[in-house]
């Protein structure tokens, strides 16, 4: 049955008016924009977290010992240096024992990495700045990379561990390199620890845990994942998130805790997921 003429004139009529009517598209443009300045605005961001972990392995002379965790520093044209000095300086007013650095410092172009180890060895931790490398500093120049780090003072951790010791007390302080370049060895990293004492492995990507639960390993830091960096919520408000994409997860007497991390890949920007510094007070049992 054909619409009848009189009538198809006033839709005709009405389409004609919605589309010389741009109110609907400039409010659209509008939320648009907002929404882009949001999500740089909290990639330029900074937020502490303070997690407490009561961990029975740990020593009782070294209770409260405090690391501050850094990750995903991605110094480049999307992660500026001030961003990054500003993390720095907010980490080291943490008090930090040490710091835990936990990869990925520079995306894809080396003229990044003597800028970025530069400032990195600003940190000022009591006992000491540690870090392991992740799959972009492997794409860009990890060898470059490890030697630029270590002349700032800080002690690049590739496969390999050793007995952290102060105040009377120690523990195996480890790290790997990346899994997602295929060349983590944590045999290795904890060869010479003992079987009952407690172990920390700094690990870029979280992929790890599973073999640091079988190896015994206390607590794993890592990264990688930037927490998702977007984040959006479905029809029930829940947020959508994969599993382990942050914070603190438990297996066993295993545990591991996924930074957010401070820079960004792809677009800078953030959304509801801002970029972290993390505190972590250990306590003995």
């Amino acid at each position: 049955m054909r619409t009848p003429r009189s009538q198809r004139v006033k839709i005709a009529e009405r389409l004609n008016a919605l589309v010389a009517n741009d109110r609907p598209l400039r409010e659209i443009a509008g939320n648009v924009s907002k929404l882009a300045k949001y999500a740089i605005d909290e990639a330029n961001s900074l937020v502490v977290e303070h997690i407490r972990l009561t961990l029975p392995r740990f020593p009782k002379r070294l209770d409260g010992f405090r690391i501050v965790h850094l990750s995903d520093i991605h110094h480049s044209p999307l992660t500026g240096l001030e961003h990054i000095a500003r993390a720095v300086t907010i980490a080291s007013g943490l008090n930090p024992d040490i710091v835990a650095l936990t990869g990925d410092y520079v995306s894809h172009e080396s003229r990044f990495i003597e800028p970025v180890a530069k400032i990195l060895g600003e940190l000022k931790p009591q006992f000491g700045t540690y870090a392991c490398l992740g799959n972009h500093d492997h794409w860009t120049d990890a060898d470059e990379i490890t030697r630029r780090l270590r002349q700032a003072g800080i002690s690049v951790l590739i496969n390999e561990g050793f007995r952290f010791e102060t105040s009377g007390a120690s523990f195996w302080l480890a790290g790997v390199d990346d899994h997602m370049v295929g060349k983590t060895d944590i045999t290795a990293a904890l060869q010479g620890s003992f079987p009952d004492e407690f172990k920390l492995l700094l690990a870029h990507n979280p992929i790890i845990f599973r073999r640091s639960v079988r190896y015994g390993v206390d607590l794993t830091l890592s990264g990688h994942t930037h927490g998702g960096q977007v984040r959006v919520r479905d029809n029930d408000r829940r947020l959508i998130r994969r599993r382990r994409t942050a914070g603190l997860h438990s297996r066993k007497d295993s545990h591991i805790y996924i930074t957010r991390g401070i820079g960004t890949v792809v677009l800078p920007v953030r959304f509801q997921c801002p970029p972290e510094i993390t505190v972590l007070e250990i306590r003995s049992a």
